[in-house]
C-alpha cells in the first residue's frame, strides 16, 4: 500500500473516531440537559408540595414587594421580637413563642430567602436587614415599643435594629450573640473553616434549582445535626430544601465576614435592661463533637484560644448597658432556645417586666 493511501486511511480513521466522540459527547450533553430538566420538574413539584403542607399563608407580608413571613401571637406590650441566627427561620423559636405570648405579644419572622420568606437575590447588611424587619413590622401591623432578642448572629441584627430605631427599642435579649469583630479574634484556622461552608453553600445554591440537593438528601444531614424534636425536622426540611435557601445563606455568611473582618465600635446601650445568655463551652467537648475532617485541620489549643475569645466576647455585649446581666447556660450548647428554652422564656420575662415598669 502506498504512502499516500495509508495516509488517506489513517485520516477517514481519525476523522470517523471524531464524529464517534462528537456523537457521544451530544448524547453525554443532551443527557444532562434531560436530566436537569427533569430535576428542576421535580424540585418544583416538590416544592409546591411543600408549600401546601406547611407554608402559612395567612402570615405573609408584603415588604417592598416581596413576601415576608410574619407570625405575631399573645397580646400586651412591650411586643417582643424574635430575630434567629444565621441561616436559620423562626421555626428556631418554635419552643419558646408560645410561652412568650402567654405574658405579651411575641413576634417572630423570616428573613428574605430564609423560611417561607421571599429571596431578595443581594447581600443584606445588618443595617439593611434592620431597616427591612421595621418595615415589616409596620406593613404587617405591630407598634413599638419593642423587646428585641437575638440569637447568635440575629444579636448583631437586633443591635443594628436599636441603633437605628433606638426610640422603638425598651429591653434586649441576647442569645449567645455573635459580635462584631469575631472574625479577626478567632484562630485563622477557625475562619477557614467558615469560608469552606461558604464554599458548600455556593455549590448547593448551584444545584438546588435542578433537585441535586433534594434528591441526595443533603439537608436530611444538616437537620440531624440540630437539637430538634422528631416533630420538628419535617418543616424545617422543608424549608432547607427550598430553592432559594443555600443562596440566602451563603450571601449571609458571606456578608458576615467581610462584616466581621473589619474593626468595630459596638454601640452603647445606655441603661438599656439587657440579659447576655451564653453557652457554656469546654474546648475537649467541643473537639471530640467535630467532623474528622475538621478534627484534622484543628488543634485542642486552637478550640480552647476561640473559646476564650467567645467568653470575653460574651462579656463586652454584657458591658454594653449599666444594666447588663449575663448568664452562662451549663445545660445547653449554642441553641440555648432549643435545648434549654425555659431559661430563655425566664430571661426575656425578666427583661420584659423591667422595660413595662
Amino acid at each position: 500500500m502506498s504512502e499516500a493511501k495509508m495516509a488517506v486511511e489513517q485520516k477517514s480513521k481519525r476523522a470517523g473516531c471524531l464524529r464517534w466522540a462528537g456523537r457521544i459527547a451530544a448524547g453525554i450533553l443532551i443527557l444532562l440537559i434531560v436530566l436537569a430538566a427533569a430535576g428542576a420538574i421535580y424540585q418544583a413539584a416538590a416544592s409546591a408540595r411543600d408549600a401546601k403542607l406547611y407554608k402559612p399563608m395567612d402570615q405573609m407580608v408584603d415588604v417592598n414587594g416581596i413576601q415576608m413571613r410574619l407570625d405575631c401571637r399573645g397580646s400586651g406590650g412591650p411586643t417582643v421580637v424574635l430575630e434567629a441566627g444565621a441561616s436559620s427561620s423562626s421555626i428556631a423559636w418554635a419552643r419558646i413563642q408560645d410561652d412568650v405570648a402567654k405574658f405579651t405579644r411575641v413576634c417572630s419572622y423570616d428573613r428574605a430567602g430564609l423560611g417561607w420568606s421571599d429571596s431578595v437575590g443581594e447581600t443584606l447588611f445588618p443595617q439593611q436587614i434592620a431597616r427591612q424587619l421595621h418595615v415589616l413590622l409596620e406593613s404587617g401591623g405591630e407598634q413599638p415599643p419593642y423587646l428585641m432578642v437575638g440569637h447568635s448572629l440575629g444579636g448583631i441584627y437586633v443591635r443594628a435594629f436599636e441603633a437605628e430605631f433606638p426610640e422603638d427599642v425598651v429591653g434586649m435579649v441576647l442569645v449567645d450573640s455573635s459580635h462584631e469583630n469575631q472574625i479577626q479574634r478567632f484562630p485563622p484556622e477557625m475562619v477557614q473553616l467558615s469560608e469552606m461552608q461558604v464554599t458548600s453553600f455556593r455549590m448547593c445554591m448551584a444545584t438546588a434549582p435542578i433537585g441535586f440537593v433534594r434528591t441526595f438528601k443533603m439537608m436530611d444531614v444538616a437537620v440531624e445535626s440540630l437539637p430538634v424534636k422528631e416533630e420538628e425536622k419535617a418543616p424545617l426540611l422543608a424549608e432547607m430544601n427550598r430553592t432559594g435557601f443555600c443562596g440566602a445563606s451563603a450571601r449571609e455568611m458571606e456578608m458576615f465576614g467581610a462584616f466581621s473582618s473589619q474593626p468595630r465600635e459596638l454601640k452603647n446601650l445606655g441603661d438599656l435592661p439587657l440579659i447576655v445568655l451564653s453557652a457554656a463551652q469546654d474546648a475537649q467537648i467541643m473537639y471530640d463533637q467535630l467532623p474528622a475532617a475538621f478534627q484534622a485541620q484543628l488543634t485542642i489549643e486552637m478550640i480552647e484560644e476561640q473559646v476564650k475569645a467567645w467568653d470575653q466576647m460574651q462579656a463586652e455585649l454584657t458591658a454594653l448597658s449599666t444594666r447588663g446581666k449575663r448568664i452562662v447556660v451549663t445545660e445547653s450548647g449554642h441553641y440555648i432556645q432549643l435545648e434549654a428554652p425555659q431559661v430563655v422564656i425566664d430571661a426575656i420575662r425578666e427583661v420584659f417586666e423591667q422595660a413595662a415598669r
